[in-house]
């Protein structure tokens, strides 16, 4: 079936000369909704939705900030377009090692009225237990990471509209308050990766298919 959209029908004859590792795109495990794979997108000018994909490996990346752990992100690949769709696992933020309960925990805590702030982010341990020492590698990772979230206010602000209230850009606390208010950090991944084919604190080529990438927020 080809499309009726010249930029789209334009795209597809790229698409089919690109060799399989060009167009790479990734999507939540949340987003699986309990399911083993991914589904080929509806929006896809070649197949519709209806392509099966093929597993396709995995890559590893660091789990957490230490640099000593590593997680495997499942791949799969479109044999129609070429295009692989790596799955990252729930709990973790993409291109960075600083797991989302610790940037959550972290946040909660720096923003809690009437506490002084952390030098950086206790875990989410439950019961009685302590969190580990907080290195100076996550605190890094944790000050750049409030330093991208303040910078995107404005376009989260756009993505949740009247949810959120009218808050200076400047504001890091107010409105991360305010998004905690609407629920947890993974359903806010979530969230914005099904419907604005971004993230949290960047906006990233690989959330967004090829064919809507002209007019995905940055």
């Amino acid at each position: 079936m080809e499309p009726d959209d010249p930029s789209a029908a334009a795209w597809i004859l790229v698409s089919r000369a690109r060799p399989a590792w060009i167009v790479a795109l990734q999507i939540r495990e949340s987003s699986l909704r309990g399911a083993t794979r991914p589904c080929a997108p509806a929006a896809c000018p070649l197949c519709r939705g209806c392509q099966f994909l093929q597993c396709h490996g995995a890559y590893e990346r660091y789990a957490d900030c230490s640099g000593d752990t590593k997680i495997a992100v499942a791949r799969f690949l479109c044999p129609r377009c070429g295009h692989t769709f790596s799955v990252l696992p729930a709990g973790h933020l993409p291109y960075r090692a600083l797991p989302v309960a610790r940037l959550e925990a972290g946040l909660d805590a720096l923003c809690a009225p009437s506490e002084p702030p952390p030098k950086a982010p206790p875990p989410s341990m439950g019961g009685d237990a302590r969190p580990p020492p907080i290195s100076e590698v996550e605190q890094g990772c944790f000050k750049r990471a409030g330093e991208c979230l303040l910078r995107r206010i404005p376009v989260l602000r756009g993505c949740f509209g009247q949810q959120l209230p009218v808050l200076a850009n400047d504001d890091l606390c107010g409105f991360w308050i305010a998004l905690r208010a609407i629920g947890r950090t993974e359903q806010t991944l979530r969230f914005l990766a099904e419907h604005f084919k971004t993230s949290l604190l960047a906006h990233y080529r690989c959330l967004c298919p090829p064919w809507a990438r002209e007019v995905a927020p940055s």
